[in-house]
């Protein structure tokens, strides 16, 4: 970020964001799903090995429908957008991106079985090893002067593929992944996520407004804004992925009579982690724009709206692995999340300016606030359904 020129960080941001749109629509869940399925049976390998095998086959059907429509979209955005680049600088951005999906699909569901197994060194070197290796590869492409969105592009597939692989490699030990697709398993999974699909599918959008809409109404200094001031909110990866690595699989082998303190600790301290973060950004703003640059050093107000956003995103986050870690997965989950979301977006389309970034961001903060929302109406459900449950189990009696 710092060391592309403007008009190429935007292009970088532009590629990143189209795959990761591509991912979500190509994953649908099935990675978290797998934790759930699984549940309190995750020293049995081959039941493990099963529903990983399931995910990744229905995973391969997805990505040659999504994939189509999103280099379609990619060259569209390009084209339209963007004249120093042509069509072999384009080509190679929509290789990088389809083998990025491939090996980011490994990473997310062969880090599982060191997840349940409580392997956090196993778990967290191949990513140290791959963010290294990516900041070693933009210093040489800077230094030799070869940096370009397309090489910083390519670095940062190659450093997926490495930890794609090491976790497949890491994860034999906990598994056996069976030859044939495990029909039952696989029914069971698109079952369990039907629900969740049109969640998935605005998910894959909303991850992507904020960059699509300056893309569509501002101009490439904007984009660079926007993507630049994104980037702080990826100070916060770790945050987020302690969603994935401690809160799901606690939950997931939680004994419901121990649900409601659990609950109250982890939110809690997830609530406090979220206020020191925004409070960060409040005090303290220069140090985020150190980290910026000088080329976006009068952005402050927009990474307070970042930091802030971030905050309740990972707020949100917390909580909705907690759902799906208890499979409270409703017919109506995904539908209430669209139908608000999406209402909170239409007002702020008519309240905001999207043609400028602080618009943009403003509105990315108020979506944030709506999630959570919806996740306190899965919580409520949930603990009925607990209550419920608890309500019906047989009484012991003495003889």
């Amino acid at each position: 970020m710092r060391l592309l020129p403007k008009p190429e960080f935007a292009i970088y941001a532009i590629a990143l964001g189209a795959q990761g749109m591509i991912s979500i629509l190509t994953d649908v869940g099935f990675g978290s799903a797998i934790l759930a399925m699984v549940g309190t049976r995750f020293n049995d390998k081959q039941l493990l090995g099963s529903y990983i095998k399931a995910a990744s086959s229905i995973r391969r059907s997805l990505i040659m429908i999504v994939t189509v429509i999103a280099i379609v979209a990619i060259v569209s955005f390009r084209h339209s957008r963007f004249e120093a680049h042509g069509s072999r600088e384009i080509t190679f951005l929509a290789v990088a991106v389809l083998v990025t999906l491939q090996f980011q699909a490994w990473a997310s569901y062969y880090e599982t079985p060191l997840l349940l197994n409580s392997k956090m060194v196993a778990l967290y070197t191949p990513q140290i090893a791959a963010a290294a290796m990516r900041m070693a590869c933009a210093f040489i492409l800077y230094y030799t002067h070869a940096i370009s969105s397309t090489t910083v592009v390519m670095a940062n597939t190659l450093s997926i593929v490495i930890m794609g692989v090491s976790y497949r490699i890491m994860a034999r030990r906990y598994i056996v992944v069976p030859r044939a697709l495990p029909r039952e398993h696989a029914r069971e999974m698109i079952k369990y996520l039907i629900p969740m699909l049109p969640l998935y599918i605005y998910v894959a959008l909303i991850g992507q407004i904020s960059l699509f809409l300056i893309t569509l109404f501002g101009h490439v200094g904007q984009i660079a804004d926007v993507a630049a001031a994104g980037r702080i909110g990826q100070l916060f990866l770790l945050l987020g992925s302690s969603n994935s690595v401690l809160v799901a699989p606690l939950f997931s082998k939680t004994p419901r009579s121990q649900f409601s303190r659990r609950y109250v600790y982890a939110m809690g301290t997830v609530g406090v982690v979220a206020l020191l973060v925004a409070a960060s950004a409040k005090l303290f703003p220069g140090l985020y724009l150190f980290l910026l640059g000088a080329k976006y050093s009068g952005l402050t107000v927009q990474v307070q709206l970042v930091v802030y956003a971030s905050a309740l995103g990972y707020i949100a986050g917390a909580m909705g692995a907690v759902a799906l870690a208890r499979k409270w997965v409703f017919w109506w989950s995904g539908t209430l999340q669209v139908v608000l979301v999406g209402l909170v977006q239409v007002i702020s389309a008519m309240l905001l300016p999207l043609n400028t970034s602080e618009g943009v961001l403003t509105m990315n903060l108020y979506v944030n606030v709506a999630a959570i929302g919806v996740q306190i109406a899965y919580l409520a459900k949930g603990l009925t359904i607990h209550a419920r449950a608890e309500s019906e189990e047989p009484v012991a009696t003495s003889s």
